[in-house]
């Protein structure tokens, strides 16, 4: 993945990141996330309800799916 085609993804709605791992990452818009050259880092909520902040390399992304706006709360 570039940095320019998850960007583009991002600025059209929620979306659900695959990693090569499995490992499935939900960004729910562009304040959610800072995209740098080789690594995007997103903001999500944890299961305590405090703010974490996971380092995703882009170069382990597999898939982009759109997700409904409801889907990413």
């Amino acid at each position: 993945m570039d940095r320019d085609t998850l960007m583009e993804a991002v600025r059209q709605g929620p979306i659900e990141v695959s990693m090569n791992d499995g490992q499935k990452l939900v960004i729910r818009g562009v304040e959610f996330c800072v995209v740098d050259d080789i690594a995007a880092h997103i903001l999500y909520r944890a299961e305590d309800g405090s703010w974490k902040t996971k380092i995703a390399a882009l170069v382990c992304m597999a898939t982009i799916t759109p997700l409904e706006s409801t889907q990413a709360s």
